[in-house]
């Protein structure tokens, strides 16, 4: 794993520096989205000339926190997000940017992006870059209960369609009950302590986890919900590509994530 730093202009002589950050964001941009079937990664595919890693970046440093974000794209990629980040960072932000090489799966990505986050942060949060109009509002409501109940927190979404279940030949053998279940978004928020050590154990299960709420559950640890929300919606196949247009139709939503 390798470090880079944004090269973003430091405080004049004599400003006041801004404190130290108890907040990071590990920013997940490695993907290579296949079932996108794109030329580029999926972090880095374009929506009316901004591309979805750009969109992450700005509603992160939107945000009204002295902070630390974390980028983890491929390796081929670090310059290049880097320079996104100069593009859109305001001089003197509160927030410092970082860019770490992903790894061979996700929860390694994201074990490499924690472990790049200064010692100072107490407060982790996990966010896909497929999901790039996700609020400035859905971040602070998932920042708000992990701080206010010191567990995991995800951002869920009830689910509204009859779900059925069927064997390896499509044929249906039953009604699932969906009240009991919801879909999760991201970003999901952690402890820090609760995820570094969730992620130390995670290579020792043999079926790789879904996402970091149920690396923390394998390692016994507790996962609240938050509402979540329609706009958080994740690109994985080009039939998502019309839905995330629509954000920017209906909403306006600029590169801060915001109408």
């Amino acid at each position: 794993m390798s470090i880079a730093a944004s090269t973003r202009e430091p405080p004049p002589p004599g400003a006041t520096p801004h404190p130290l950050g108890a907040l990071g964001v590990v920013l997940v941009a490695a993907g290579r989205g296949e079932r996108l079937g794109a030329d580029v990664p999926k972090a880095f595919v374009e929506l009316r000339g901004r591309s979805l890693v750009e969109f992450g970046v700005g509603v992160v440093t939107s945000l009204p926190h002295a902070g630390h974000l974390v980028i983890v794209v491929p390796e081929s990629r670090a310059a290049q997000a880097l320079e996104l980040v100069d593009g859109i960072l305001p001089e003197h932000s509160q927030w410092e940017v970082s860019v770490v090489h992903g790894g061979r799966e996700r929860h390694e990505s994201v074990r490499f992006g924690v472990d790049a986050l200064p010692e100072a942060v107490d407060t982790v949060l996990v966010h896909d870059a497929a999901r790039p109009f996700a609020s400035a509002a859905l971040f602070e409501r998932v920042i708000a209960e992990v701080r206010r109940t010191g567990d995991a927190v995800v951002p869920a979404l009830p689910v509204v369609d009859t779900l059925k279940r069927i064997d390896a030949n499509g044929m249906v053998h039953e009604t699932v009950d969906r009240a009991p279940l919801v879909a999760v978004q991201t970003p999901q928020g952690f402890p820090r302590e609760v995820l570094a050590a969730a992620h130390a154990t995670a290579a020792l299960h043999s079926e790789p986890p879904t996402d970091d709420a149920e690396v923390v559950q394998r390692a016994g640890g507790r996962v609240r919900t938050v509402p979540g929300e329609l706009r958080a919606h994740k690109l994985t196949t080009p039939e998502d590509l019309p839905i995330l247009d629509s954000f920017l139709t209906a909403n306006a939503v600029g590169p801060g994530g915001e109408a």
